[in-house]
């Protein structure tokens, strides 16, 4: 990892770009009752570039599952899917929040997401006392995700990044809208080496196990319609400069951002076979 003092902007509505912010001290553990926390969760706030305090949900990442939650939140917002503000953290030298991506002076780097205080599709399917209950719950949850104008662009956005694990707990939902998190299991995982990354690969699209399951044939094919659309906006992407401008470039070494780029673009075509194979509808692919 690279220490580079060179600033960046604050994210600006879907620009694609991460902002940078200052951990203020204070900050609580944190666990989403829906669903195990994988990495060290944080509560806290935040102080922005623009000098606004934000409270944030903050995770202990090491510098590739920084990059990898940096870059996507980058992506996913060019193409207008609902993240959540999300910004580089930056902690005191030393802090016991931040232990796996540190500066040679000690201070810490952390991927810090606006908390939007809605609670996980997980939180509100467990909340149910009978499985049969909770089954029917993520139908109604469902039924209401479909009605979002983004839920296709989603579909081809996880089959582009070879997101692994979007499960109902990174899913957050309330009062009808709802905002996509964690994104460190994308391009095949949070310790992906170059050799993972094929861009014809066939990898894991959870959606295909908890959404498609729901939806009717005509909802899955308008859906499949939509994730290949999403072909032409993705090639519109300078996915390395979005990469630069995030500082991805200085979470990653030399070899493996190089790897991620050419892999994000060549992966492009092969958008609409993976996200119509996730919808049960590889004849659209």
């Amino acid at each position: 990892m690279r220490d580079d003092s060179e600033p960046v902007a604050e994210a600006q509505g879907g620009g694609g770009v991460v902002g940078l912010a200052r951990v203020m001290a204070g900050a609580t553990s944190f666990k989403d009752s829906g669903i195990a926390n994988v990495n060290d969760t944080y509560r806290g706030q935040i102080l922005t570039e623009g000098d606004e305090v934000k409270t944030a949900i903050l995770k202990d990442l090491s510098p590739k599952q920084l990059a990898n939650e940096v870059l996507a939140a980058g992506l996913a917002s060019l193409i207008g899917l609902p993240v959540p503000p999300a910004f580089i953290g930056i902690t005191a030298p030393n802090s016991d929040c931040a232990s796996q991506c540190r500066l040679p002076d000690g201070t810490g780097l952390m991927f810090a997401s606006a908390d939007v205080g809605s609670p996980s599709v997980a939180q509100l399917i467990k909340a149910v006392p009978t499985e049969l209950q909770m089954l029917a719950h993520l139908e109604a949850i469902v039924a209401v995700l479909i009605k979002q104008a983004w839920l296709g662009d989603l579909y081809g956005f996880d089959a582009w990044a070879a997101n692994i694990d979007r499960h109902p707990g990174n899913i957050l939902f309330g009062a009808g809208t709802a905002w996509i998190i964690d994104h460190g299991h994308c391009y095949t995982g949070p310790t992906w080496v170059p050799a993972d990354l094929v861009p014809a690969g066939n990898f894991r699209h959870r959606l295909k196990e908890w959404v498609t399951p729901f939806l009717q044939v005509d909802q899955r094919k308008r859906l499949a319609a939509e994730a290949g659309a999403l072909v032409t906006r993705l090639q519109r992407i300078d996915v390395r400069d979005v990469g630069i401008q995030n500082r991805v470039n200085g979470l990653l070494d030399d070899v493996d951002f190089q790897a991620l780029v050419v892999f994000l673009l060549e992966r492009i075509p092969h958008v609409p076979r993976a996200a119509g194979g996730a919808l049960d509808e590889p004849r659209l692919a």
